[in-house]
Order: structure tokens, then sequence, then C-alpha cells
């Protein structure tokens, strides 16, 4: 019985490892994204109900094995090119670093913009080829509404906002263009060296329970 528990025990700590180092193993990708509104004469009524968020559960700016924070520059050009436009204004625009794993591994990252406008998230991911799944609301209109228990209720009012919601194959060093009338989106990803924070240089040990 004993040896039976010794080898249970290894067998979970070896598993833990293999999750643990998964996102070393990946390639590491610097990503960076452009929100941006379209002015077009649309009325809200075009656009859906807004009734939930879908937040992402990595932050951009957070520091660990499956993202690093990093310095915009990418896209520099564009949102220039787009601020100084008359129908455009940048929303949105965020850097960071992190492996593209596989559909069922990959973690979604979180868009929120400054002003509070664009809310959502964005996944990143490999089915034999990288692909992009974006999915943000513009809050032009209002947002979700919120009872005094902190849940929206049925008999209330929801906004009608635009959503841009879109999966796409994308390439490395490409730009990627999200169309919408309303709110669109620019986004490009080149390989990086995996942070050397991302992997461990010192094995872990363990030891053995006594029974």
């Amino acid at each position: 019985m004993k040896t039976q528990a010794q080898f249970f025990s290894l067998f979970i700590l070896f598993l833990l490892s293999m999750v643990s180092t998964s996102a070393a193993a990946q390639q590491w990708y610097k990503a960076e994204l452009v929100v941006f509104e379209r002015y077009s004469g649309a009325n809200a009524e075009h656009w859906p109900e807004m009734r939930a968020i879908n937040n992402g559960s990595l932050s951009p700016s957070a520091n660990n094995n499956l993202i690093k924070p990093a310095g915009t520059g990418l896209l520099s050009g564009v949102v220039s090119r787009l601020n100084n436009a008359s129908n455009y204004r940048v929303l949105y625009h965020q850097a960071w670093q992190q492996p593209i794993m596989s559909k069922g591994s990959a973690r979604s990252i979180q868009i929120n913009s400054s002003n509070g406008l664009v809310e959502g998230q964005i996944k990143l991911y490999r089915v034999n080829y990288l692909h992009a799944d974006i999915d943000v609301w513009f809050k032009e209109n209002g947002n979700l509404p919120v009872s005094s228990t902190g849940t929206a209720t049925e008999s209330q009012t929801y906004p009608n906002n635009p959503h841009l919601s879109q999966i796409r194959r994308i390439r490395s060093k490409n730009l990627i263009y999200f169309d919408h009338p309303r709110v669109a989106a620019i986004l490009e990803i080149v390989p990086v060296a995996t942070p050397a924070s991302a992997v461990s240089k010192t094995p872990e040990t363990y030891s053995l329970p006594e029974n």
C-alpha cells in the first residue's frame, strides 16, 4: 500500500509540473491591439441589446507565467493616423506578451478602455493555425443596468450598443483588421523569445509522505 501511495504521489506531482511548464513550452508572442470608433450615422436601433459582457481572465498588465506586460510601438503609426483622421477615434491601445496555446488551454485577455467605453475580451489560440477571437462592446449608449442587489433584472432596460464579435485566422507580423461599422479593431502579433521569468531555472524538489 505504501508503494502504491508513493507512486500515486509521484504521478500527481508529475502532472502538476506538466501544467506549470506548458505555457513556457509554447511559442511566445507580443500582441498589440487597437480598438477605435468609426463615426457613422447608424441609429442605435441597429445595435444589439447588451445583456452581458464577457470579460477576460487575464489582465494585459499582469506579470506571470501566462502573460507579461509589454510596451506599445508596433501600431504607433496606425494610432497616429487614426487620431489625425476626422472620422476615427482611438478608444483602446494596449500591448502584452503571451504564449499562444491550444483552444482548450488558452485564456482570454481583458479589454477595458481607460474611458470605460470599451469592455470585453480577446482570446488568441492555435487550432492548426493561429486564431483570434475578439468580443468587445462599445458602451456609447450606457452600461448594464444594476439593481440594488448588484444583479441585473428582467424588468430593467438594457442599452443597445455596438458589438464587435469575430473569430479570425491570423498570421504573425501581419495586421489583422476586425471590421465593424461603428467600432473596429486592429491586431498585430510577432514571435518573441520566451521570457526567462516564465521558465523555472531551479527544479522544484518534493518529499514523499511517510505514510
